[in-house]
């Protein structure tokens, strides 16, 4: 049966008129599709626009040179792990080492035989489509993981918290952690970080955020996690709209291995957009009559939703308090399988929120803490973490 796969598609960003006529004919005759541009913005505009297989870039340009245009490639999420082959009369050492320092993954110095452009472009994209490379792996994008309340009081941002440090320890993977409760969000409380910049920084340009703005918004935190922190006061979070919030969860899902939401207690379209992107929902209850039926009513909203139930992950907090509701009850209730199960933390865990270190960082032996690592490692054993470049 013949291949009926499309061919893979270049970007060629090349002013000269006649190497760009012999660039896209050696390519051609090898089955690839080109794209052509004359200019580093044109140039820019259809990588974003087309998303090729590979990008290749000649270093002067009129206008945005070939290395700007590398680093401003590298910075959108959208083109940041394009394969990108830098061309240039320059062949000093120092040339390719400032090409591969703007983002460039090869360089070619001119002149150069057609059939070197053809093994060069071919050599990149094996080594992308490997295995190592493959976009199931390290360009797929990153895991989605909701905590989700019908209530509050039930410690969801305790858990959403020490779980996000738990798993950026347990693996050395990047992790966000996005605060959408955006009315009365408190885990920069619990982490003890100033509300510097929210997510409101990053509404005026979501329909195009990059590393660089990204970067500049989330919070560094000293276990290594970013954090986007809600607003600061409970009027704002309005200015926050679904379309927002969907376009800088896909933004943060390209650009970090976890991405944790610590979700608002409400059905409103901002949190259901959250619910349906996310990977796993960790619904989160404690062994009270009152939190299992309001967990109930989420089960069946998320049937309505299409959410299957193997994305819905049952934890039920302070599982040891004496209340005379048990786990296998609860099971019977609900018709769905607890996945997890807490200990009460007690007053170290109070205190440990009071001074906005989680205990997972504070006391890693204390009880609590072993279950926050155990937790965390069995949802990265299920959603294995992507490289990030």
């Amino acid at each position: 049966m013949a291949d009926k796969r499309a061919p893979l598609r270049i970007l060629l960003v090349e002013d000269d008129a006649a190497a760009a006529k012999l660039y896209r004919w050696v390519l051609m005759n090898e089955g690839f599709e080109v794209l052509l541009a004359s200019s580093g913005e044109e140039g820019y505009a259809l990588a974003s626009e087309q998303t090729p297989d590979l990008i290749i870039v000649d270093v002067l340009l009129p206008g945005m040179d070939g290395y700007a245009l590398c680093r401003r490639l590298r910075q959108n999420v959208v083109t940041r792990t394009i394969p990108i082959l830098l061309i240039s009369a320059k062949s000093d050492i120092a040339d390719k080492i400032a090409g591969l320092e703007a983002g460039a993954d090869d360089y070619l110095a001119k002149p150069f035989h057609p059939e070197e452009l053809a093994y060069r472009v071919k050599a990149l994209l094996a080594r992308y489509q490997s295995p190592v490379f493959s976009g199931a792996n390290a360009y797929a994008r990153g895991k989605i993981i909701a905590f989700f309340s019908s209530k509050g009081g039930v410690g969801k941002t305790t858990i959403a918290v020490n779980l996000a440090v738990a798993m950026r320890r347990q693996s050395g993977s990047t992790v966000a952690l996005f605060d959408a409760d955006f009315f009365f969000g408190n885990v920069g409380v619990y982490l003890n970080l100033p509300t510097v910049y929210s997510v409101l920084n990053l509404v005026p340009s979501a329909d195009h955020l990059d590393t660089v703005v990204l970067d500049q918004v989330l919070l560094p935190h000293a276990s290594g996690i970013r954090v986007l922190l809600s607003p600061y006061y409970p009027e704002e979070a309005e200015l926050v709209e679904a379309h927002h919030v969907e376009k800088i969860l896909g933004a943060l899902a390209q650009t970090y291995s976890y991405v944790l939401v610590d979700c608002q207690a409400s059905y409103d379209e901002r949190t259901l957009t959250v619910l349906e992107r996310a990977d796993v929902i960790v619904l989160i209850t404690t062994p009270e009559v009152g939190a299992i039926k309001n967990t109930s009513r989420f089960l069946e909203l998320a049937e309505k939703l299409a959410i299957g139930p193997e994305r819905v992950h049952i934890l039920v907090n302070r599982s040891d308090s004496d209340v005379g509701v048990e786990i296998g009850e609860i099971e019977r209730t609900l018709r769905h399988p607890v996945a997890f199960q807490v200990i009460s933390g007690g007053r170290t865990v109070v205190f440990s929120v009071n001074r906005g270190i989680p205990l997972v960082m504070d006391h890693p032996g204390h009880p609590f803490s072993q279950q926050m690592l155990a937790i965390a490692e069995e949802l990265m054993a299920a959603m294995p973490a992507r490289t990030v470049k």
